[in-house]
This record gives C-alpha cells, structure tokens and sequence, in this order.
C-alpha cells in the first residue's frame, strides 16, 4: 500500500470570490458542453457557458425586477446542478461507459466547491425575494386562511400567460414543446425537492405531506409515477425523455421556479415557509393543468398524450385539500402565531416565483415566433459607441443557449448561422450582414451554417 500526499480541496485551490469560485466549477469538463443542440443520455453532462459565465458580476446579486437578466440565468444553471448533485441521477441505459462522468460529477472536487459556494449563491439568486414581499401587519392563522383563499382564487381567474401565448402563436406545436421543455425541469425529477422535508418527526402534518409524496411516486409502482407519465407525453410529441435533454432551453424564471423549492427544503430553518409554498402550488395546479389541456388538445387533438396533465388535474385537487388543512392550517394551529409570517412569506413568495415563470416563457414564446420583426427591429435599434463582442463560431465548437440583461444586436459578420431559440422549431437563418434584435432575457443560441462564421454582438443604447 503507498500512501501518497493529498493534494489542496478544490475549494481551497480556488478560494477568493463567489465568481471565481462557480467560473472553477463551471470550466470543469462535465460543464463545457458540445456541439449539439440537444444533450446525449448522460445526466452528467450539462452546458454552463463558462464563456458568458466569465461575463457575469456575481458581485451584484439581481433585483426583484432583474428575474430574467443573464447573471439570474447563469446562477440558477448552477444552483441547479448543485441542488441536483444531491440527489441520484443515474442513466436509463446504464453506467457502462459514463462510470468516470459519474465518478466526476459526485466526486470530491466538485462536491467541496458546491458546498463551499451554495450558501453564498442562494443569496445571490433570491436574496431579491426580500425586498419583493413584504409580510408584516397581523399575522394569526385567520388571515393566513383569508390571505391563502384569496390568492387561490386570483390565480384560479387569471389565465396563464404561457398557454395564452402558446394559443396565439403562429407556431403553435414549437411553442407547446417550448412550454413542455420547461415543465421537463420537474417533470422528469417530480418531488426530489419535497424529498428533503420527508424525514425528522413532526406529527400529522408529516404524515400528510408524505400522501402526497407517495402519490407523486405513483404508490411505487413504476409505470403510475408521475415522471413516467410524464415521459409519455413527451414521446407523444416524438421529444427526448431523458433528464435535461432540453438542458440548454431552460429559461431563468423556470429554472428560478424549480430551484426555490430545493432552496427551502435545503434549509429547516425555512420549513414553515416551504409548507406555505408547496400549498400555494399544489392548491393552483389543478386549475392550471385544466387550461393546459384544454390548449394542448386544441392544437393536437387526440395524438398528443395528456394522461399527466388529467393526473394533475384530478389529484392537486385533492393535494390541495390536503395541504391546506392537514399541513398549511394544522401547523398554524399547532405550532401558533410565531410560525404564521413564514407561512404566509412561503404562500407570497411561491406565488411571485410562479409568475416569474409565466411571464418568462411567455415572453420567450411571443419573441421566438416573432422573429422577422425582430430583424426589424436591429436595423433601427440604437447601438452604443463601445465596440462590439466578436464571437467566432466553428462547426465543432460547443453550442450553449445564453441571455443578456440588456437589448443587443446580433450581426453576422462572416459566413452564415442558425440562431436557434426553441428546442423543436426551426431555426432563423441569418446571412452575412444580416441581423436581429435580442431583448434583454431572451434565451438564444447560434451555431454555424458555414465552415467558419463570426458574430459581433452590438449592445443598445437605451432610448
């Protein structure tokens, strides 16, 4: 046996800054990407721009408006893929050739720079949640009863932006698999946050909230567990079934979505808050998948398969009973007035990033069908005297999708590119010269249609 000096942790090695930190774990070869636009079957793999993540200022967390901004969408890709690292991901073909990836990707260097930057990360990324909900006045468990029945019934009146983007599209179908792709990020790993708040022992409450958990998991029967049922709609619409497939059209407001449920269960100190927030979800689902379906149906009859929206539809309405009066309201009643303002904080707070993830696919999807009229756009658009971002583009470059905080022009400046912004639609052809406004926040990508190509990226004055 030879026993060898250990080298630095990691986290060590790359000490300093929140920024610096995240750019060593990004620039780690799992995270570079490749060409292609849709990720392989390896769960392991997942493109983290590290380019445009060197761009970012994580010294200035985004505001409550800045949701959609580039630094929001690079910070939530992380704390995705460290929230994920805490859970089992393994691929459905086996590990026969992705041992190493597996290795990697739960190993010690990354595992101690997850650790060391999360905390810090988690501020960054909601930290705007503070100044965007404001719980103060009386708090006693019958005006979190009236203030819980009261934003129920506004999201239950409201339509949704995404379905109501969705059915006036031009492109509907790309629009539809653009809205499935961001409903995949829990779909395909349902209830791994919930997972976090199953163990300790707090009385009936735990047991209530574990219906619900074991509903999710399909009773443990494989083929009714709802990321499998999910799985089937998605091969309705002949879309990849693997985890993160469509890893590079994920959306900030999304990702944020998914990613606050692990926030809260991540921390206990934040338990009352996760129980206001997974009964503000539950109890809006069943609304929501009832639209969805009337929508989906609308666009593709009878050969698109909705037997998980009918799930959800049927049984959040039964999870929301049961998490407003056997969670939400019991432990309220239990546990008295101090733990009411962080129940009432979770139903505000899931309510806000709810919305975060409406206006944000909804948006995607109007600028993503509306693209010659963004080519409009970049002809009259008013470009800054700072000289323009130069990015070369090569047939075997790796492709990720980025956004910026504000309006810029993309230009060709050589040869020919696609920019793709949805995960099925076709791509925008762009000839030398040619150009297009992207609006802040909006999610693109562009791949080279000729040997070599080059594009210069114009920032926009403001108006």
């Amino acid at each position: 046996m030879t026993v060898q000096p250990q080298a630095a942790p990691a986290a060590t090695r790359a000490g300093g800054t929140l920024g610096k930190r995240v750019l060593a774990f990004a620039g780690h070869p799992l995270f570079r990407g490749d060409a292609q636009v849709v990720h392989g079957r390896n769960p392991y793999r997942r493109m983290l721009v590290p380019g445009s993540l060197a761009e970012s200022d994580f010294d200035s967390p985004p505001g409550p408006g800045e949701w959609a901004a580039h630094r929001s969408l690079a910070a939530h890709r992380l704390l995705g893929t460290f929230y994920e690292a805490e859970t089992v991901l393994l691929p459905e073909q086996g590990l026969d050739g992705l041992y190493e990836d597996f290795d990697l990707f739960y190993g010690r260097d990354l595992k101690e720079l997850r650790e060391g930057s999360v905390s810090e990360l988690e501020r960054f990324a909601f930290g705007c949640l503070d100044e965007a909900v404001d719980v103060s006045g009386a708090a006693t468990p019958e005006v979190l009863e009236a203030y819980f029945q009261h934003v129920v019934e506004e999201a239950a009146a409201g339509p949704s932006p995404a379905l109501t983007a969705i059915a006036n599209a031009r492109d509907r179908k790309s629009a539809a698999d653009l809205y499935l792709v961001q409903l995949a990020l829990d779909g395909l790993t349902e209830a791994s946050a919930m997972s976090r708040n199953l163990a300790g022992a707090y009385g009936p409450e735990q047991s209530a909230l574990f219906k619900i958990f074991i509903d999710e998991f399909g009773y443990g029967v494989y083929d009714a567990k709802h990321t499998t049922i999910f799985a089937k709609m998605l091969r309705s619409r002949a879309m990849a079934t693997h985890v993160h497939a469509y890893w590079n059209f994920y959306l900030a407001g999304p990702l944020a979505t998914n990613n606050y449920y692990y926030y809260l269960s991540r921390d206990h100190a934040k338990f009352f808050r996760y129980a206001g927030a997974v009964t503000y979800a539950e109890a809006v689902f069943a609304p929501a998948f009832v639209e969805m379906i009337k929508v989906f149906r609308g666009i593709f009859g009878d050969t698109v398969d909705l037997h998980y929206c009918d799930e959800h539809a049927h049984i959040d309405e039964h999870h929301g009973r049961i998490t407003r009066d056997q969670v939400l309201l019991a432990l309220a009643g239990r546990h008295g007035p101090r733990v009411v303002p962080e129940l009432l904080r979770g139903i505000a707070e899931a309510r806000l990033v709810g919305g975060w993830f409406e206006d944000d696919t909804a948006a995607q999807i109007r600028w993503a069908d509306d693209l010659p009229r963004h080519r409009e756009l970049a002809g009259s658009a008013r470009t800054g005297s700072e000289p323009p971002l130069r990015v070369a583009l090569t047939a075997d470059g790796p492709f990720g999708t980025r956004s910026h905080d504000g309006d810029v022009v993309l230009e060709v400046e050589r040869g020919e590119a696609d920019l793709v912004t949805t995960p099925t639609g076709p791509p925008e052809r762009l000839t030398r010269g040619e150009a297009v406004l992207i609006p802040g926040g909006r999610l693109y990508g562009v791949r080279p249609a000729t040997p070599e190509a080059a594009c210069l990226l114009h920032a926009v004055s403001p108006a």
